[in-house]
């Protein structure tokens, strides 16, 4: 059995984003794993699990959330936190206990991911239960460069968690970041400059992200958006992640968030 364990480190200058970084690993002997919960399931569940390696991580969880840590527009916090795990292959569950247990009821997902370095990486986990026999659960490890970044500069990388929709393009302020990303895919790394100096600032002085279908015009109604001057901040790095379905409500209502990969 893989021995889990949970500690937390604080540098202020950890020699790798060379700024001040908040994190559950710090240990060169484990892996650094962020899991986020973007699947949009018909019921609200407030009580998931997240098992690593068959413990207990995370628990009373919800959907559009990060664990440890977390971003803008979810239900986490606002630091770039990590699990500390087990390099090589570790499995990761997400259940709903038993009530006043900590025994499985329903497993939502199961994986086997492979972690090779320290390095930080995060695992989102997409999609639904098509009915009550299928599951149509998927996920996707994505590495996060967390290295230095210049003041009034500002990295973010994409991931298109909308299960409904075959690609998308994802814009700031107006501005056409990446186009045409396919479902349950990734960006690579994309620098945008922050202040005054940010895209279409004039026009968008609350920085605004907005998800569109691939190759719909640019003033054409949005899947989803979502402003908040925390969205371009100097020095930070970020996923910009959109999750749920488009023209969905309720449960299924589409988001565009941001997870935190480093604290600035």
């Amino acid at each position: 059995m893989s021995i889990f364990f949970l500690t937390y480190a604080c540098t202020k200058n950890d020699g790798v984003t060379n700024q001040a970084y908040y994190a559950y690993a710090g240990d060169p002997t484990k892996g650094q794993l962020k899991i986020v919960i973007a699947s949009a399931y018909t019921v609200d569940y407030a009580t998931f699990m997240l098992k690593v390696n068959g413990q207990t991580v995370g628990s009373a969880l919800q959907t559009r959330t990060p664990f440890p840590g977390g971003g803008y527009n979810t239900r986490g916090s606002n630091y770039a936190l990590y699990l500390a795990v087990p390099k090589g292959d570790d499995t990761i569950s997400l259940v709903i206990p038993k009530v006043g247990t900590s025994i499985d009821s329903i497993l939502f997902y199961k994986t086997v991911v492979n972690i090779p370095d320290d390095t930080t990486r995060t695992l989102h986990i997409t999609d639904t239960l098509v009915n009550a026999t299928v599951n149509n659960t998927k996920s996707l490890l994505v590495k996060n460069y967390v290295n230095y970044i210049d003041t009034g500069y500002c990295r973010f990388r994409f991931v298109n968690l909308i299960p409904n929709v075959a690609a998308v393009d994802v814009y700031l302020n107006g501005t056409l970041m990446k186009a045409n990303v396919p479902y349950l895919s990734s960006t690579d790394t994309f620098t945008v400059r922050t202040g005054v100096n940010a895209p279409n600032y004039a026009s968008f002085a609350t920085p605004t992200w907005a998800v569109r279908t691939a190759g719909a015009v640019s003033t054409s109604t949005a899947i989803a958006t979502y402003a908040n001057a925390s969205g371009l901040i100097s020095q930070r790095v970020m996923t910009v992640f959109c999750m749920g379905y488009s023209g969905s409500t309720g449960t299924k209502l589409p988001y565009v968030s941001l997870t935190l990969d480093n604290n600035k």
